[in-house]
């Protein structure tokens, strides 16, 4: 628990930052869902299943914001950016924010669709200002989420998108590139897209370090499953599975992300949900429940895929 004095500090950065958002909104329109701030993170990377290679990668670069200085006695100067790459629902945005958590640093979210969304001239302005925010309250990761949005082909003809995105990128570039080390601030970006990001992005002293966020394999699905029922079980305050037969569900569940499996077992527990609200006598998650809703949740993922490429329209 943080001392009295620590609660005061945290609360008057809240405030300090929740004030100059406020007068960007003012300027730039409402930032609600486009940007958020968390001053004391609290995931780990002990909360991440699977992952090693990423997890062991981003612990190194925690250095870069709590001891800099290291970086010094071997020459060189600590990376200013990262950029994580891999499918989606594998835990990018998670990993970034167990950044923050290990190396004491704000953390700063950038949801870049929403932020595109409302392009405008001045959009690459914003984001200069917010980097320039990120970099005057101490350690800081700026997550920029879904980076391949700054393409901005989800809103402009071809032409006109990459004439625009070249204008948006230089100005973010040439923030980053005037980012004073001191200032201890690791910018995190990802994308599922490395085809949408435009080269300068990653140029040497930009986001430079580059980590793929593979799918997990069935070691680290078993893992990823073991960590959600611990975490629903403490939030529960009780048991709420049974011994999960894993040689049978992990070969059904081959290619799925953590968040598809996140959502199998919401889905499992559900169904005791609407079991014990119909008035039936409430049961342990059994492994014949989670084939279940992996054959439900398969069902509802076909008929997503018909829809997004217009089968149903």
């Amino acid at each position: 628990m943080a001392p009295p004095e620590s609660d005061d500090l945290e609360w008057a950065v809240q405030r300090r930052i929740e004030d100059v958002f406020a007068k960007l909104g003012e300027k730039f329109g409402d930032l609600t869902g486009r940007v958020e701030t968390t001053i004391r993170p609290n995931v780990s990377f002990d909360d991440v299943g699977g992952l090693r290679h990423a997890k062991a990668m981003l612990r190194g670069y925690a250095h870069a914001l709590t001891d800099p200085d290291l970086y010094k006695q071997w020459g060189i100067a600590p990376p200013k950016g990262v950029l994580l790459y891999g499918p989606p629902g594998t835990g990018k945005a998670t990993l970034a924010r167990a950044l923050a958590t290990a190396s004491g640093a704000i953390f700063y979210h950038l949801k870049l669709l929403n932020l595109t969304s409302k392009f405008g001239a001045n959009t690459g302005e914003l984001l200069q200002e917010i980097l320039r925010i990120a970099s005057s309250e101490g350690r800081a990761v700026l997550f920029m989420d879904e980076a391949d949005a700054l393409s901005l082909e989800h809103l402009l003809p071809p032409p006109q998108a990459r004439e625009a995105s070249a204008r948006l990128v230089a100005a973010l570039c040439e923030k980053l590139d005037g980012v004073d080390v001191a200032a201890r601030v690791l910018v995190i970006a990802a994308t599922t897209r490395t085809d949408g990001l435009d080269p300068a992005l990653v140029a040497p002293g930009r986001l430079d370090h580059l980590i793929e966020v593979a799918l997990p394999d069935a070691t680290a699905q078993q893992e990823i499953l073991a960590l959600m029922r611990a975490k629903t079980e403490r939030r529960a305050g009780r048991q709420l599975f049974e011994e999960i037969d894993y040689a049978t569900v992990l070969p059904v569940m081959g290619g799925m992300s953590g968040a598809d499996l996140s959502e199998i077992l919401r889905q499992a527990l559900e169904a005791k949900v609407h079991q014990v609200a119909a008035g039936g006598k409430p049961s342990l998650v059994t492994t014949a429940d989670f084939l279940e809703a992996i054959d439900g949740y398969k069902r509802v993922r076909g008929v997503v895929e018909k829809i997004r490429y217009g089968q149903y329209l």
